[in-house]
């Protein structure tokens, strides 16, 4: 189930994402994700009210007896991959263009840089174009090539599709940095990385670097962004560690066991407490009775939390 909730922009910081001043636009149920014709349907009304918003309207308050005209304006698209690619009129990866922000190909995903910035202009023409086939298979194939269809949210005429898109930080630093960092990097998942023997009492590393074309990557950056799984030994320790850990009420309780076959996955909100609360007490206080080769990761998950 999708949720479209709207915040308000002119209110403090401390205020404009408490749930009481959280508009709840739309609500997209469905037992599977919702195909982009869907998503049209239940932005539309939403889409007109924007429209004659963005006219403006008079509204009468007491400090304001005569009315006073306002405007509101979407500035902003935020939430995961998918739910913003299908909302703002992007394919999904399968499309040769598969980027909403960039104009990097297909082939050339696996060389982890950025691409020419898609043009706000040519992406919105696409869009039209798309809206204006005569059949289904016309606009998917026009789909696959430019990896555009068509979004009700092009019909504001300030939205922009490509700058006005940003990925929320729950998606991408909880559920994607930290749990990258803690089933990847440190070797937590044995589903996602094989484990290698190593010295008994030690900080096992398997280098595996991150970059295709490293040329121009120094030996020192290559240290601290290489795969740094964890020894056996220390996982362990920092397992045994996490269950001594007390939070109080209202903070949730992380198994012992996490990282292991058969222990769920952990929610964004749980990511959040793990780094937050559980890692500066076990992990950097197991890493200090490690040996001093550990410096690099040392500075490395410090960085990470703060």
């Amino acid at each position: 189930m999708g949720v479209i909730a709207l915040n308000c922009l002119n209110l403090p910081p401390r205020l404009r994402f408490q749930p009481y001043y959280t508009c709840l636009s739309g609500i997209i149920p469905s037992l599977k994700q919702p195909d982009m014709f869907t998503t049209n349907n239940v932005l539309k009304p939403l889409v007109d009210e924007l429209l004659n918003l963005h006219e403006g309207i008079k509204i009468t308050t007491p400090k304001y007896p005569h009315g006073r005209k306002i405007f509101v304006r979407l500035v902003g698209l935020i939430g995961d991959v998918v739910a913003t690619h299908k909302v703002a009129g992007f394919m999904s990866h399968s499309a040769k263009q598969l980027c909403s922000w960039c104009e990097i190909n297909d082939h050339e995903r696996d060389k982890v840089q950025l691409g020419m910035l898609r043009n706000k202009t040519k992406v919105l023409a696409s869009s039209w174009k798309w809206k204006e086939t005569k059949t289904m298979t016309a606009g998917q194939q026009l789909s696959k090539i430019t990896g555009i269809c068509w979004s009700q949210i092009n019909c504001l005429p300030y939205w922009g599709p490509v700058l006005c898109v940003s990925l929320g930080v729950m998606h991408n630093w909880y559920e994607g940095v930290l749990h990258h960092r803690f089933c990847f990097c440190w070797g937590f998942d044995t589903d996602l990385i094989q484990q290698t023997t190593v010295e008994s009492g030690k900080l096992g590393m398997e280098s595996k670097s991150m970059y295709l074309d490293d040329s121009d990557t120094s030996n020192e950056e290559r240290k601290v962004f290489s795969v740094e799984c964890l020894s056996n030994d220390l996982k362990q320790t920092i397992q045994n560690k996490i269950k001594d850990v007390i939070v109080p009420k209202g903070v949730s309780q992380i198994t012992s066991k996490v990282g292991t076959a058969g222990n769920g996955r952990l929610k964004a909100s749980e990511w959040r407490v793990l780094f937050s609360v559980y890692i500066p007490l076990v992990f950097l206080d197991s890493l200090f009775e490690m040996e001093p080769q550990n410096h690099l990761l040392l500075v490395n998950t410090t960085a990470l939390i703060k």
